[in-house]
């Protein structure tokens, strides 16, 4: 189990601007790795009220269980890992449901969650001005976008790199949800 303080800044692109941003940083196809995001709620939307995200993500090397809490301020979030074996996360895969108390970590949580979609990303990392540049595209629900993520561990200094990096790239700033809000704001129009 981790429990980590994630600090990031984040921004949707256009097609074209991400693929401004792959070439201004030499990020090639082969950077990009694969990532299956499979959220969870309860069948009420508990956490979706609340502001919290649980996912299961499947990675060629591993099988994470996340829960994210909101932080101190807009752009931090905490998160608790759990890793998990590919047989439990093909039980969950199948069921569609999960049953977190089981995980020590996660004994707060509601008795049962219940899936609630796919986002898949195509995603290269690299280290950028003391953090992390992350540059996605997700495909969810016959939809794709293109975002940059900065992660930092110093929100006004990564703040300010992130901004210089937009105005360089000249990519105008725009407000962005989380993945998970996305996907849940797609779902609600189909």
């Amino acid at each position: 189990m981790t429990i980590q303080k994630e600090i990031e800044f984040k921004n949707l692109l256009t097609k074209e601007e991400f693929d401004q941003l792959c070439r201004g940083f030499g990020i090639s196809k082969q950077d990009f790795h694969l990532q299956t995001n499979t959220y969870f709620d309860t069948p009420d939307n508990q956490f979706r009220d609340a502001f919290i995200g649980f996912r299961l993500r499947v990675l060629e090397e591993r099988n994470e269980l996340t829960l994210k809490s909101p932080g101190e301020n807009v752009h931090t979030m905490i998160e608790t890992t759990h890793l998990i074996s590919s047989s439990e996360r093909n039980e969950i895969l199948l069921s569609g449901v999960i049953k977190p108390r089981i995980y020590s970590e996660f004994q707060l949580l509601p008795e049962l969650l219940v899936a609630f979609g796919t986002l898949r990303t195509e995603r290269a990392e690299i280290p950028y001005q003391d953090g992390l540049l992350v540059l996605d595209r997700s495909d969810y629900l016959e939809h794709t976008d293109y975002e940059i993520e900065f992660e930092v561990t110093d929100l006004e200094k990564g703040q300010q790199s992130f901004n210089k990096l937009l105005e360089i790239y000249q990519i105008p700033k725009r407000q962005t949800l989380k993945k998970i809000a996305r996907f849940m704001t797609k779902a609600q129009r189909k």
